[in-house]
C-alpha cells in the first residue's frame, strides 16, 4: 500500500520494525491527530458506538473484522453483520471488530497519509487480524472490498498472500455464485454464517497453536468446517462433469453444502444493536422474525435458497424487541423476513407489540407485506402507533404475469389491502415492479400503470382524495438457483422502452415512478451469472477506478465497458442468451437445497 512505510516509520524505528513486524499495530492516535480533522463526515470513524463489544484482538487468541463494503451509513445498519458480530464475540476466544469502506473523497485522505484501514473500535490496522471478513449482500459492492484490502495493505489476489496475510473470508447473498469472486476469497461461505463461523474460529484457535503454515489452515478448513468453499483447491471442470468446479484433491467436498442453522434461537436477536454517532439508514431495532420464504416466486433466489423456513417464537421476539428498545432508544420496531405476511403468528404479534410499545409511541414497521386478504387486517392492528408509509410488492401488473413467476396475489386483494391502509392512517404507498419477466407484453407494461393508478383511486373511497402512489420498477436479472437461471435476460433497449412508456403513461397522474438504472442491473446479471473468468474483469474495473458502484454520484458505466472489453469477457453471452439446461452452470457446486430437476419443472410451469 501505498505509504504504509512512512507510517510505519512514525511509530517505530527501521531498526526495530522487522522484529516486531508480527505485531499488531495500533492507529489510533493518528486517526484522532491526522485523519479525522481531513474528512469531511469525521462522525463515521469516530466509532463509540452505543453497545459496541469493544473486545480486544490483542488478547484474543483469534481475531475476526468484519468489513461491510459499502459506506459506514449503510453497513452500521445491516442486521446480518451485526448477527455475526454478537455471535463472534459471544465466543470467550474470540476478538471481533467492524470496519467499512471510506467513500471516494475519504480513501484518498487515506492513501495521502499513508493510513492503513482500522477496526472501528480496537483502532487496530486490520491486516493484523486473523481474518478479514465481508458481507457480500449485492453485486455492486465487490470492488469496494478491493478497496478495503488495498487500504489494508493486503494483496488483492488470494495467489499472492503469504502466511503474514490474513484469510479473507466472503459471505452472505454472492457467496451462491462464487466464481465471480474466486480469485480475490481464500474462502467463500454460502447459506447461514452463525454456525460456520464459530466452527472457523476453533479450528484456527487450534491450528495457530499447532503454527500451521497458511496452506495448511486453509486445507484443514476446506477438510472439516462444514459449508465452505475454498477456490484454492478448485479449478475448472472439463464440459462432461456435473458441476463447473472440481476439487484437486481427493480429501476435499467436491460439492458445497449451503450452511443452514436448524433453529433461529441459535441466531442472535437483535437484542443489543449498534447505535451510532452519526446517521445510519435505518435508525431502528431490527428482528428477523423468519428465515426463508414458503411462496417461491421463481425470480427470487432469495426464497429459493433459504430454505427451510424457520421462525422465532412470539415471545423471543417480544423479549428481543424490549431489549433493543431499552438499550438504544430508538422508536420504531422493524419485524424483518422475506414475507413477514407469512410469519404464522403475525396478528398475535403485532397486538402484543401494541400492547407493550404503544403507550411508549414505539411504531411498529412491516416490510415485505404479501398483499393478500391479510393485508386488509394488519394496518388496524398497528393503529395505536404512528405510521407513515407502507410498502408492497406486486412485482407484475397484471394477474397473468402474477400467476407466471408465482406471486399468488389478485388485483383485488391488493385494491383491497391498500383501501385499509388508507383507512387506517397511512400517508403513502410504495409498490415494487419487476419488467422483463418472460413471456411479458407492452400490454403488461401497461397494466404496472393501470394498477398502481388503481391503488391511488383507493382513497377516494375514504377521503375523497387520490392517493400517492410511489411505484418502483427494477429490471429482471435471472438469479442462479431459481426458476430463472437459464433465462436471457432483456436487452437494454428494451429496458428503456419501457421505462419511457411508463413516464409517458404516468404524466399528470399522481402516481410516481422510479426506476434502477439498467446499465447496473445489467453488470449485476454479469456478477452474478459468470464463472472465475469475470474476476479479471472486476479487478480491472477497480484498477480504472470503479468505486462506490452502488452510488448513483460515483457510478461510471464507462469504466466497466472498458474492463470488459480489456479482458475479453462476451457479455451477451453471459447476461443477454439464454444458459444452456444440459450443462453444469457456473454455480453448479454450490448446493442449495432444490435439485436443477425441481428448478426446471417450475421453469417450464412459468412458461406455460
Amino acid at each position: 500500500m501505498p505509504g504504509l512505510g512512512n507510517f510505519m516509520s512514525w511509530f517505530i524505528k527501521p531498526s526495530v520494525a522487522a522484529m516486531i513486524a508480527k505485531m499488531m499495530r495500533y492507529v489510533g492516535n493518528i486517526v484522532s491527530e491526522k485523519l479525522l480533522p481531513r474528512l469531511r463526515q469525521p462522525g463515521q470513524f469516530v466509532g463509540l458506538e452505543t453497545n459496541a463489544r469493544r473486545k480486544d484482538p490483542q488478547a484474543a487468541e483469534v481475531s475476526f473484522v468484519l468489513g461491510f463494503p459499502d459506506a459506514y451509513t449503510i453497513g452500521i445498519s445491516h442486521l446480518g453483520s451485526q448477527v455475526l458480530y454478537h455471535r463472534l464475540n459471544d465466543m470467550p476466544a474470540v476478538a471481533c471488530d467492524r470496519t467499512y469502506c471510506p467513500q471516494p473523497e475519504a480513501e484518498q485522505v487515506f492513501r495521502e497519509l499513508g493510513i492503513p484501514l482500522f477496526g472501528w473500535e480496537s483502532r487496530i490496522a486490520i491486516g493484523d487480524f486473523d481474518v478479514i471478513g465481508f458481507s457480500l449482500a449485492y453485486e455492486l459492492c465487490i470492488t469496494n472490498v478491493l478497496t478495503m484490502l488495498d487500504l489494508a495493505g493486503v494483496p488483492l489476489l488470494a495467489a499472492d498472500r503469504t502466511d503474514g496475510d490474513p484469510i479473507i473470508l466472503g459471505g452472505d447473498a454472492l457467496a451462491d455464485s462464487p466464481e465471480p469472486l474466486a480469485d480475490f476469497f481464500d474462502i467463500i461461505q454460502p447459506g447461514d454464517g452463525e454456525e460456520p463461523l464459530a466452527a472457523l474460529a476453533e479450528l484456527l484457535r487450534q491450528a495457530k497453536r499447532d503454527n500451521l503454515s497458511r496452506d495448511e489452515k486453509l486445507l484443514k478448513i476446506a477438510r472439516e468446517v462444514p459449508s465452505v468453499y475454498v477456490p484454492k483447491f478448485y479449478q475448472p471442470a472439463q464440459a462432461d462433469q456435473p458441476t463447473s468446479v472440481t476439487p484437486t484433491r481427493d480429501d476435499i467436498p467436491a460439492v458445497i453444502q449451503r450452511a443452514c442453522i436448524a433453529d433461529m434461537a441459535a441466531s442472535p436477536a437483535g437484542d443489543k444493536p449498534l447505535v451510532p454517532l452519526s446517521e445510519g439508514v435505518h435508525e431502528r431495532v431490527i428482528i428477523e422474525i423468519m428465515r426463508g420464504c414458503p411462496n417461491l416466486c421463481r425470480f427470487c433466489q432469495a426464497g429459493h435458497v433459504r430454505l427451510p423456513v424457520r421462525r422465532r417464537s412470539v415471545d423471543e421476539i417480544i423479549a428481543a424487541a424490549r431489549a433493543g428498545i431499552d438499550s438504544t432508544g430508538y422508536r420504531e420496531i422493524s419485524l424483518l423476513s422475506l414475507s413477514t405476511s407469512d410469519y404464522p403468528n403475525l396478528e398475535e404479534l403485532i397486538e402484543r407489540l401494541n400492547a407493550e410499545f404503544a403507550g411508549r409511541r414505539v411504531s411498529i414497521s412491516l416490510p415485505s407485506l404479501r398483499v393478500d386478504s391479510q393485508l386488509t387486517v394488519l394496518p388496524k392492528l398497528t393503529a395505536a402507533v404512528r405510521k407513515g408509509g407502507l410498502t408492497i410488492a406486486a412485482e407484475a401488473g397484471s394477474d397473468r404475469m402474477r400467476q407466471a413467476i408465482r406471486k399468488n396475489i389478485t388485483e383485488e386483494d391488493m385494491l383491497n389491502g391498500v383501501r385499509a391502509a388508507w383507512q387506517a392512517g397511512y400517508k403513502s404507498v410504495k409498490v415494487y415492479f419487476i419488467a422483463g419477466l418472460p413471456g411479458e407484453t407492452m400490454d403488461d407494461i401497461d397494466q404496472i400503470f393501470y394498477l398502481s393508478k388503481r391503488l391511488a383511486d383507493t382513497r377516494r373511497d375514504v377521503d375523497g382524495h387520490r392517493g400517492a402512489i410511489n411505484s418502483s420498477v427494477s429490471w429482471l436479472v435471472p438469479k442462479p438457483h431459481t426458476p430463472m437461471q437459464w433465462q436471457a435476460m432483456a436487452g437494454e433497449d428494451y429496458f428503456w422502452q419501457v421505462r419511457h412508456r411508463l413516464i409517458e403513461l404516468s404524466r399528470r397522474s399522481t402516481v410516481n415512478f422510479k426506476f434502477h438504472r439498467i446499465e447496473q442491473s445489467i453488470l449485476e446479471a454479469l456478477l452474478c451469472r459468470g464463472g472465475r473468468e469475470i474476476s479479471k474483469t472486476i479487478l480491472a474495473a477497480w484498477e480504472l477506478g470503479a468505486r462506490m458502484d452502488s452510488w448513483s454520484e460515483h457510478w461510471n458505466w464507462e469504466i466497466w465497458q472498458q474492463a470488459i472489453q480489456q479482458t475479453g469477457v462476451d457479455i451477451d453471452a453471459v447476461v443477454h442468451s439464454e444458459l444452456p439446461m444440459d450443462k453444469p452452470l457456473p454455480w453448479s457446486h454450490i448446493n442449495c437445497h432444490l435439485p436443477d430437476d425441481f428448478l426446471r419443472e417450475q421453469r417450464k410451469q412459468m412458461l406455460e
